[in-house]
């Protein structure tokens, strides 16, 4: 069972968040923290308490950007399979009525969210198997990877991200991988390997500057407030705040206090 991810199709709303903001913008990597913080709020303004839904989904996307820059830089056969994964994922749910939108894109659509998601999955599928030593076949396992979280296949997901941190990387797409990790054990109910994931990608963030400092904490107060520690979360909260008031996840951290704290 996968904790409090939302399995309807949860990932495919939250897609279209990453048409609405130019790639050429995001850079930077915390401008990279910041466009998974804008598409997780869109989640997290639709779910209660505290859970893993908005950051679980939302890191997704960064992979997704990530891959579509690659499409952008490189007008190769194997860059547009990867595209259209994410077009199959991003693509209108057929619906009735005068109102019902009419598609001429030369994708697949579909009723649910639930066959859109699966028909996502299987376009991936058939891309790794073509594209095997592909640049991009990182991207490719670590969207798998959320592919399975969503599908309430938390064993699957982690031995997919296991397979990702085998190999080196950009260390993006590596603390990606590692998150998602630590995710995929909260999610197969071991908060003990998640908290000590989290936990060992903070203290790597603060020892190196890393940009990835703030959200590893965030990651960490969760699972703390998961295992009954919300005394000791609410002080992460308030520490991220106070050393990174700029944060992109202040928000949702100021969400999750006022719930903590009763507010």
């Amino acid at each position: 069972m996968v904790g409090n991810i939302d399995r309807g199709g949860s990932l495919c709303y939250l897609l279209p968040v990453a048409s609405k903001i130019e790639r050429k913008q995001l850079k930077q990597p915390d401008q990279f923290v910041s466009f998974w913080t804008k598409a997780g709020t869109t989640l997290a303004a639709r779910k209660k308490g505290i859970g893993i839904g908005a950051v679980a989904l939302a890191a997704v996307i960064g992979v997704i950007w990530v891959a579509g820059s690659y499409v952008e830089g490189r007008q190769a056969s194997e860059s547009r399979a990867f595209a259209r994964v994410e077009k199959i994922a991003m693509a209108g749910l057929i619906t009735e009525g005068k109102d019902a939108p009419k598609f001429d894109d030369d994708l697949p659509h579909f009723k649910t969210e639930t066959e859109r998601q699966d028909a996502a999955a299987k376009e991936l599928d058939a891309f790794l198997a073509t594209h095997a030593s592909s640049p991009l076949k990182n991207h490719g396992l670590l969207l798998r990877a959320r592919f399975q979280l969503l599908a309430g296949k938390a064993a699957d997901a982690v031995a997919t991200y296991q397979q990702v941190l085998a190999g080196a990387m950009d260390k993006r797409l590596r603390f990606v991988a590692q998150e998602g990790l630590g995710m995929a054990h909260e999610a197969a109910g071991d908060k003990d390997k998640a908290l000590g994931i989290f936990s060992a990608l903070a203290d790597e963030a603060q020892g190196a500057g890393s940009f990835y400092g703030d959200r590893a904490l965030f990651d960490k107060a969760r699972i703390l407030v998961a295992k009954g520690n919300s005394k000791d979360a609410e002080k992460i909260l308030h520490e991220i705040l106070d050393k990174s008031p700029t944060s992109t996840l202040r928000d949702e951290i100021n969400d999750r206090l006022a719930v903590l704290e009763g507010k």
